[in-house]
């Protein structure tokens, strides 16, 4: 759970700034669709999968440390990665105030 955690922010920022996503959903179609559909069908919203990218791929990294490593850990420099996350978030947002 502390892997997950630690990569659940970090991930979802790449998710973010690379637009990463697994689904899109069209409201005015009320659906969810793997691919981009055509332009009647209306903007999508992409946060959704966006969520589901960081998860699926947060879990599988998870899964993947070996659970001594993770009990191995620091804990205090962990406060380092949300930190990043955060002020990397700012600065891709800075355009809107600009």
């Amino acid at each position: 759970m502390k892997v997950f955690s630690l990569l659940f922010g970090a991930v979802y920022m790449l998710c973010f700034y690379y637009s990463v996503t697994v689904v899109r959903y069209y409201p005015m179609t009320g659906g969810f669709h793997l691919e981009a559909q055509p332009e009647t069908a209306g903007p999508p919203i992409l946060w959704y999968g966006w969520l589901l990218a960081a998860a699926l791929i947060s879990v599988v990294i998870a899964a993947l440390v070996p659970r001594r490593l993770v009990d191995r850990l620091w804990h205090g420099w962990l406060w380092i990665v949300p930190a990043v996350t955060i002020v990397g978030i700012l600065i891709y947002e800075r355009r809107w105030f600009q």
